[in-house]
């Protein structure tokens, strides 16, 4: 057992089947310090020796898990989450704390990440310590599993999708109207409209080239986030002209270049939709709202779930499953409309057979 004093603290240091392992105990007491390097040895013995798994650093681990998933759809969000960890330092998986996991967490909510997302956090982390696990890689402690809040589905009638657009008309008159806030406005209203009528995530259009833009065609190719299913989209007609003016008007190589850096940054919705005087008694209204006015619209307007579910992009038809209410809605609706034209089929029918009698 290698232990080093350095500075009044003792140092751990062995080398095992090629494998240098280093640690502090944090302590200047010998005999504690030998017990611990002791308990360490035994642990690093069992995983390389025993299990024959590799000691690896924290940062390897996560640049492996992203390469593995480069070209998905779902990389990009996977790197949102997992920078976070990347503060951590870049020790052996096996050195990790579940406190230092778990302040990450902390320091995310305290900063004013919703819940939900600190979830999706948690658990792209466990899946990058089975993915070490997978490799034969020495792991890390999981964080444990955190359950989401159940939020109540917010989509935009046609009546305050009205209104939304309005508030953020660059050619309306409003206090500090400059160039500068009409091209942001113009900005806003092209992205509102995109993710309204093709229904898909904000980062999915905010990073959009056009590379995927057929405007001849008029298709949109859309790489789907979170492992979804890539799919081709085509425009309405509204969609169609603002792509076009927005292609006559920029060289770049990205249709909303403004925004791709950005995350989801809802401070103008927010003021847009108070000048609008829409409220949020009925749900908060974030721009994931208008993927659920598109698909909510989609199914009142006789589409299946299957078909909606090509169209979000859903790999699995359970997450398209939450518009269930609005499909509901709309086969009652069907249902009403069927039973009505067919009683009156029935009593004009009925009034050929039995012809009714005038008194005289």
């Amino acid at each position: 057992m290698a232990l080093t004093e350095r500075n009044g603290i003792w140092h751990w240091r062995k080398i095992i089947n090629g494998h240098t392992f280093a640690r502090s105990t944090k302590t200047g007491e010998k005999k504690l310090a030998e017990q611990i390097a002791a308990l360490w040895e035994a642990e690093a013995i069992k995983e390389v020796v025993l299990k024959g798994t590799k000691p690896v650093l924290l940062h390897a681990v996560i640049k492996a898990f992203l390469d593995a998933r480069a070209g998905t759809g779902g990389v990009a969000n996977a790197k949102v989450h997992l920078k976070h960890f990347l503060a951590l330092p870049n020790v052996r998986m096996s050195d990790l704390t579940l406190a230092q996991l778990q302040g990450i967490i902390q320091n995310r909510r305290t900063a004013g990440t919703a819940h939900n997302t600190l979830v999706v956090t948690a658990s792209y982390w466990n899946a990058v310590v089975k993915f070490a696990e997978y490799q034969k890689w020495t792991s890390a402690v999981k964080l444990p599993r955190m359950k989401p809040d159940r939020t109540r589905l917010r989509y935009l009638s046609y009546e305050e999708e009205n209104a939304l657009f309005a508030a953020i008309d660059p050619n309306a008159k409003y206090s500090g109207k400059c160039k500068r806030t009409d091209e942001a406005r113009q900005t806003n209203t092209d992205l509102l409209l995109a993710l309204i009528h093709t229904g898909c995530r904000y980062r999915e259009i905010a990073r959009m080239t056009w590379s995927q833009i057929d405007l001849k065609s008029q298709k949109i190719l859309v790489y789907r986030q979170k492992g979804g299913v890539d799919n081709t989209m085509v425009m309405s007609q509204k969609l169609h002209s603002m792509l076009v003016r927005r292609r006559a008007e920029t060289s770049d190589e990205w249709v909303f270049p403004t925004k791709r850096r950005h995350n989801n940054n809802y401070a103008w919705l927010r003021d847009a939709l108070q000048r609008a005087g829409i409220a949020d008694d009925a749900g908060k209204i974030t721009l994931h709202s208008a993927r659920h006015t598109f698909a909510s619209r989609m199914l009142s307007s006789g589409m299946s779930l299957v078909e909606v579910q090509g169209l979000l992009g859903h790999k699995n038809i359970q997450s398209t499953m939450i518009y269930t209410h609005v499909e509901t809605g709309a086969v009652a609706e069907k249902a009403a409309r069927v039973l009505n034209e067919s009683t009156t089929s029935s009593v004009a029918e009925t009034s050929n057979v039995y012809p009714l009698r005038h008194s005289r």
